[in-house]
């Protein structure tokens, strides 16, 4: 296996690198971002290719033999050899098995992060920077990422003023028309009920909308909070009803859209879904992540195309993650501003807006502590 690491400005650019000099089979092992000299941000990303299994073979031959003198076989030795080289195709695999190529990637993954981390640890001159390091880490925050927070940290300051991207606060009295969308089961509709609930105790208008059509009982729970809550309701099915809605619905402040989940592996309703989306003529449009997904599928959600059309990242279910420093590094890795967070079922509490001081608090592990 050849593994090299390309560094650049720019990830895509990086990625490009990969692309050019090792092809489309690379194998992306890790992506790290950091600072340059000058202080601009500087990516780099480990990759991997398998060399052809018979170079690989071929090599290890002239390494572990000595040469040999060789001489003309007969035509019964060279019959039986073709004979037991055929027997030996079938008996081994072409490649090697699959569960072992991913063990020898897990660890030249671990390797390559436990060397890089130890390298940022020891740049950390004091011994408070180190331990906020530590911290930082088992929280879930990548090394480099950690590195950048651990001064804030450690002085119990805001963190990622300067790594993340923050949103800035929506008023609803402007008129905004928020569309949440996200995997299946990531709590859209929960949150959804959290803004509606919270709002409409403050005298804001209030009006919710669902493109959940397909899927049966996907209205029903929506439906049910707005009949509670004594606030409007439609279900939107087709591009021409959104005219209908925004008419009757023109005096609203605010108007919160639930929509269908989808998945990377199944978005064929997603065309149908972004005809409506674009009908609604959305303010913003929030990506949701659950912060008790695993990080490497929450990496693969957000490698989908659906991430260039929002605008915003929120984070729900922050209350069912022993590890909550991900959303660090899924909030650089989407180059999304940060919203919303959702910490457990009650409705209109255990919210809040992210800022930079509600993200160390959170990764101080008190969560309970970040209001909206």
């Amino acid at each position: 296996m050849r593994i090299k690491v390309f560094t650049s400005p720019q990830l895509h650019e990086a990625l490009a690198m990969v692309r050019q000099e090792l092809g489309p089979d690379a194998l992306i092992l890790d992506r790290q971002q950091s600072k340059s000299a000058d202080g601009g941000a500087l990516w780099h990303v480990h990759a991997a290719i398998e060399q052809p299994q018979e170079s690989v073979g071929e090599t290890e031959q002239h390494k572990t033999e000595a040469p040999k003198h060789t001489t003309a076989a007969s035509p019964t030795n060279a019959a039986a050899t073709a004979n037991a080289q055929r027997t030996d195709t079938h008996q081994q695999p072409d490649a090697a098995p699959h569960d072992a190529t991913l063990h020898r990637l897990e660890r030249i993954v671990e390797g390559l992060s436990n060397q890089q981390c130890s390298t940022l640890r020891q740049a950390l001159t004091e011994r408070s920077e180190q331990e906020a390091f530590d911290h930082l880490l088992n929280m879930g925050v990548a090394g480099c990422h950690a590195f950048d927070m651990a001064g804030d940290f450690a002085n119990k300051q805001p963190l990622g003023k300067n790594t993340l991207l923050w949103a800035s606060r929506i008023q609803p009295r402007d008129h905004n028309i928020l569309l949440f969308n996200g995997p299946s089961g990531c709590g859209k509709t929960t949150l959804i009920a959290k803004l509606a609930a919270h709002y409409s105790l403050k005298g804001i208008r209030v009006a919710l909308v669902s493109t959940d059509t397909e899927k049966m009982g996907g209205l029903e729970s929506l439906k049910s909070y707005a009949a509670t809550l004594g606030i409007p309701f439609h279900p939107l099915r087709k591009s021409p009803d959104a005219e209908k809605i925004l008419a009757q619905e023109k005096s609203a402040q605010l108007m919160l859209i639930d929509t269908e989940g989808w998945s990377p592996n199944r978005d064929a309703n997603l065309k149908r879904q972004f005809a409506l989306w674009n009908a609604m003529h959305c303010t913003r449009r929030l990506l949701m992540l659950p912060a008790s997904m695993d990080e490497e599928d929450g990496m693969q959600q957000l490698n989908h195309r659906i991430v260039a059309t929002m605008s915003d990242i929120v984070f729900s279910k922050l209350d069912e993650t022993a590890r909550p420093g991900k959303i660090v590094n899924w909030g650089i890795a989407a180059s999304l501003p940060l919203s919303y967070c959702s910490f457990g079922p009650e409705v209109p509490e255990q919210m809040g807006w992210l800022t930079p001081q509600a993200l160390f608090t959170l990764l101080a592990k008190d969560v309970r502590s970040v209001s909206a």
